[in-house]
């Protein structure tokens, strides 16, 4: 069994065979590969027992985790490609990756150190391109209320918890309502409005200075208020000094404690010189679910986009999903040109593929019985590009982005991917 664990140090592997005939306990020596891997030489996975293996940080020892697998993959593990490993001690998160070919077994042990997700872009230096950072986000992020059609975010997931999870992207739809700007997804208000929410991401970018927020806001129609643009100036318009509207995309040292504006929507024709300082990240163009995504120049900067999300049923969910990895393996080796790839992993099209149907599929997948959603299909996907050493170097919008992986769901492990790549494993 390969193990990949960067930044930890394995202390002792035990093996508890189960065997009728044959109970024992014995240890297991492990080869000490390159880039944070080891080899553990287990049974067969045909062969009933549990391996225990202990380990701790290699930047604090006294940090100590624990966990135990079984040598032969259930059912679900061979179905699905992969499992969440419970941790008994410690502030890790682990996952066992089963692949099985004719050819071969691939049966890898992930071991990750939990990140501050509340912090985690304090370890990555000033200097570095927004697009060279693995960006956790969420589509409709306020979408909190109308199941099954309009909700695409947990109740239990209001914003303050997304950027505590370490959700950086931001996606909100406001309409105008006598001339205030609330929170709606389609015909549904979402019980919140732009002033509500910017009082949270003042309050969050105060108390953690290193980070920054990308809100992208776009009007939600019908109908179109003529003076939209306007109304939106004037609420941002007390708080300037707090956002980047440059219209470029910057390093993160420019941003840090600051919001930025990702803004789907022109200039009212009479805007009085409004948004003289720029309306931050401005798409010049925006096709309408185009499956292979696009592409658009912002002052130097490529931004490819993928938004594909009128997908009819739930079988075109693997459609769905090449669509997704497709447009994200230019981006697994650091760009010759600089570029930001937002990608949104969301979808829903009445009646056969409601927004939590394509993030989180229905039945029991893992045993056979029923779909496996998107999320649960990225997170195995991602997982893999953990064991290849790859990193993404995207911003991925996410319906109920808590629904699998670890306590902070895909968004911890997209965090965590941005410690994990060829560099910090040596």
């Amino acid at each position: 069994m390969e193990v990949v664990a960067p930044n930890i140090i394995l202390v002792s592997a035990n093996i508890t065979s189960n065997h009728p005939r044959d109970f024992q306990i014995h240890s297991v020596q492990f080869q000490t590969l390159k880039h944070g891997r080891f080899i553990l030489t287990v049974p067969t996975p045909d062969e009933a027992g549990t391996v225990d293996i202990t380990f701790h940080s290699a930047f604090n020892e006294k940090d100590i985790g624990k966990l135990s697998l079984k040598c032969r993959p259930s059912k679900s593990l061979k179905t699905r490609g992969w499992k969440r490993i419970k941790v008994n001690e410690g502030s890790f998160s682990a996952y066992r990756l089963y692949r099985h070919s004719n050819d071969s077994i691939g049966d890898s042990l992930i071991i990750l150190e939990k990140p501050d997700t509340a912090n985690f872009l304090s370890r990555i230096p000033d200097n570095t391109h927004l697009g060279d950072i693995t960006l956790p986000g969420t589509h409709e992020s306020c979408a909190l209320y109308g199941f099954p059609i309009s909700q695409c975010q947990q109740p239990s997931t209001p914003i303050e918890q997304q950027l505590f999870d370490g959700v950086r992207f931001l996606d909100v739809r406001l309409r105008v309502v006598d001339d205030e700007l609330l929170m709606y997804h389609g015909p549904r208000p979402q019980r919140s409005s732009l002033t509500l929410l910017l009082r949270v991401l003042h309050d969050f970018l105060g108390s953690h200075p290193s980070e920054t927020i990308i809100l992208s806001i776009k009007e939600e129609t019908p109908p179109w208020h003529p003076h939209f643009s306007q109304i939106l100036y004037k609420a941002f318009e007390p708080f300037l000094d707090r956002w980047f509207l440059e219209e470029r995309i910057p390093t993160l040292g420019e941003v840090r404690g600051k919001g930025m504006l990702l803004t789907r929507f022109d200039k009212d024709k009479d805007g009085n010189g409004l948004w003289e300082k720029g309306m931050g990240i401005h798409p010049s163009t925006w096709p309408d679910s185009r499956k292979d995504g696009f592409e658009w120049e912002c002052n130097g900067t490529t931004v490819r986009t993928q938004d594909w999300y009128r997908v009819h049923t739930f079988l075109e969910i693997p459609e769905k999903l090449d669509a997704i990895t497709s447009h994200l393996l230019p981006t697994l080796r650091p760009p010759v040109l600089s570029t930001f790839t937002l990608s949104y992993l969301s979808a829903s099209f009445f009646p056969l593929s409601f927004p939590t149907v394509i993030a989180k599929g229905f039945g029991f997948p893992a045993w056979g019985l029923g779909v496996e959603g998107i999320n649960s299909r990225m997170c195995e996907w991602i997982l893999e590009r953990v064991v290849n050493r790859e990193k993404v170097r995207a911003c991925l919008a996410i319906d109920f982005y808590r629904q699998c992986a670890g306590d902070a769901g895909l968004a911890e492990l997209l965090v965590q991917m941005n410690f994990i790549d060829h560099e910090q494993y040596t």
